[in-house]
């Protein structure tokens, strides 16, 4: 009588499916991406275009600011012949016209006005001052308050100071496009005449050319008589 086997078949337990990789593979050298030389050219492309085109731009640019006209360190002031002039002028008025000259100013213009509506004739000139600003000067011997006005663009009186020993009236005006422009105007009686000192300067320079010009008009110089190189007779 043949007997049966009962002993179960033996089968081996699967290995779990986050069991740790074999020592071989764990110990195999990593991975690492490989790239054609065609792909590295691809790669590097956009960075070796942007050069060339900075290169390109900056050869553009160079002889184009090569060529543009450099900033004039001197630049170009009127030449006014003030003796000549003046003198012409103070012949013209039957008075002597505000002509002072500073070191350091320079008169940008110098004329004798007339025919105008009004029948006052005055004298008008220009200075640019060393800071640069510019301070208009008008003269005249009959003026009115009407005449004043209008020089001064209708500016109401606000105060009155004391200048080179004499005592002027002082009114500003603010331009209407631009707050922050404002035009002094300094009124003044000198030697019979009205002489109005404007523009944008600083009250030293202001006064530096009352000054100047009240002394001037005390023993004149270019207008008393015309150098001899004037070719006036």
């Amino acid at each position: 009588m043949t007997s049966s086997n009962n002993t179960p078949d033996f089968q081996p337990s699967a290995q779990p499916a986050d069991a740790p990789a074999s020592s071989d593979a764990q110990g195999g050298e990593q991975v690492r991406p490989q790239i054609t030389e065609k792909q590295a050219r691809r790669i590097n492309a956009p960075a070796r275009n942007m050069i060339i085109s900075m290169v390109v731009m900056l050869l553009l640019i160079i002889p184009v600011l090569w060529l543009m006209p450099q900033p004039n360190k001197n630049p170009y002031r009127p030449t006014v012949d003030v003796p000549v002039v003046a003198y012409e002028a103070s012949r013209e008025a039957g008075y002597h016209v505000a002509a002072a000259e500073q070191e350091g100013w320079h008169y940008n213009y110098a004329r004798w006005n007339t025919g105008a509506a009004d029948g006052i004739n005055y004298w008008s000139s220009g200075q640019v001052t060393p800071s640069n600003h510019f301070i208009e000067l008008v003269q005249a011997q009959d003026a009115n308050p009407t005449w004043v006005a209008q020089q001064v663009g209708n500016a109401v009186p606000e105060a009155q100071v004391q200048m080179a020993g004499t005592e002027w009236e002082v009114r500003s005006q603010v331009d209407p496009d631009d707050k922050n422009k404002i035009t002094t105007n300094y009124i003044g009686e000198l030697e019979g005449t009205t002489v109005i000192m404007m523009g944008e300067a600083d009250a030293p320079e202001f006064e530096s050319l009352a000054e100047a010009t009240v002394a001037y008009l005390k023993a004149p110089s270019s207008t008393s008589s015309p150098t001899p190189s004037s070719g006036i007779e």
